[in-house]
């Protein structure tokens, strides 16, 4: 590692700035059904912020294993494996936990990546979804209730059990690692594969999912709560604790209400706070409450059900979506010191701002929901 590391041209600061967009970016979108994440691409870029070429890096996988049993096995001797550990042990030796918790889950997604092209050459994303919903619990994926919390699960087990192997640059455990990491990942991947080929060759009877009509509202909410909690789940994770910001609903939700591009930035920057995250949950719920057809989300009446449920004038409900898009909204612009600025415009302006705000919370759901963005 010492030989590497005297060859390398070190730019912490892009190389932090680089996995931990990268993660976020795939870890938010493992929600996704059929979701691939793209990372061979990010190796070139970080290969450009250490200064290092392929030639040392093959070099240096080759030397690491020479005369050991890790030398006959692919796993350990991949060139670009050996550059990810290098990563994991530089940021730890440097004593930055942060950058290598990010290189840790991005090493687990690299390995779920490639297994995932191994194993499904075609995805269907109907049977994706239903094969999820139909593992059992003991199954990580079901278990951690979602794929990207499960990979992020895998990672911090692997920080917790190798972590001082790592520091040490103990091969023999080194190797371990490796292995391990790969073999854990390689097992849930593969078990939802099976369980995945023989769904698709049984059949379902699967159709375009459609929720139940108004007429039958108790027996739709009570379906919904038990539907939709790991997907309310699963977004309120995605903002607060990955952080995630998607651009596309941003822009598509300030175009709705024509409100300015740097206020929109500012609101949806301060959104990603674990401190938001009981009201965006109670936001998600009273938006899947209020549902009663598919088409108010992936359809044509996506923009007029949203617009109804924000011109809302009169209701017994103690809680709604409307006022409480309105307190998450106070709660941001506070954050950036805009509430006595908010509090000059007119109520037509800040009618706009609040439903910038409930178009972005509900495209989150609409980008995760529906298949074609």
């Amino acid at each position: 590692m010492k030989e590497l590391l005297s060859k390398a041209n070190m730019n912490d600061a892009q190389l932090r700035s680089i996995v931990s967009k990268v993660v976020a970016k795939n870890l938010g979108s493992l929600s996704e059904p059929c979701f691939y994440p793209e990372i061979k691409k990010n190796f070139y870029d970080f290969l450009k912020a250490t200064g290092l070429t392929e030639k040392d890096l093959k070099d240096f996988s080759k030397r690491r294993w020479q005369g050991k049993k890790e030398s006959k096995f692919a796993t350990n001797t991949n060139a670009l494996a050996n550059f990810y550990v290098f990563l994991l042990q530089y940021f730890l030796s440097k004593g930055d936990k942060q950058t290598y918790t990010y290189f840790m889950i991005f090493f687990i997604i690299r390995h779920y990546t490639s297994l995932m092209h191994k194993h499904f050459k075609f995805c269907n994303p109907d049977v994706f979804k239903y094969t999820f919903e139909v593992l059992t619990k003991t199954h990580l994926f079901a278990r951690e209730r979602s794929i990207s919390n499960a990979l992020y699960f895998m990672a911090q087990e692997m920080i917790r059990r190798w972590t001082l192997a790592l520091k040490s640059n103990n091969l023999d455990d080194i190797g371990l690692f490796m292995r391990e990491a790969r073999h854990r990942v390689s097992q849930s991947v593969k078990s939802f594969a099976q369980t995945y080929y023989t769904i698709s060759e049984e059949g379902t009877g699967l159709q375009t999912s459609e929720l139940p009509s108004d007429e039958d509202e108790n027996t739709y909410q009570t379906q919904s709560t038990e539907k939709y909690i790991r997907l309310i789940d699963d977004i309120t994770k995605k903002i607060t604790v990955y952080r995630f910001a998607d651009r596309k609903a941003q822009e598509d939700a300030r175009s709705f209400s024509k409100i300015n591009s740097s206020l929109a930035t500012q609101i949806i920057s301060k959104l990603n706070d674990p401190k938001n995250s009981d009201l965006i949950r109670t936001i998600l719920k009273l938006y899947f409450k209020d549902l009663t057809d598919v088409k108010q989300i992936c359809g044509k009446d996506y923009e007029t059900h949203v617009r109804q449920l924000m011109s809302l004038k009169r209701t017994k409900s103690k809680i709604y979506f409307k006022q409480q898009i309105n307190i998450l909204l106070l709660s941001l612009l506070k954050d950036f010191d805009y509430i006595q600025k908010y509090q000059s415009l007119t109520s037509q302006t800040q009618f706009l701002i609040n439903l910038f705000l409930a178009y972005y919370m509900t495209m989150l759901v609409k980008h995760t929901v529906c298949i074609s963005r």
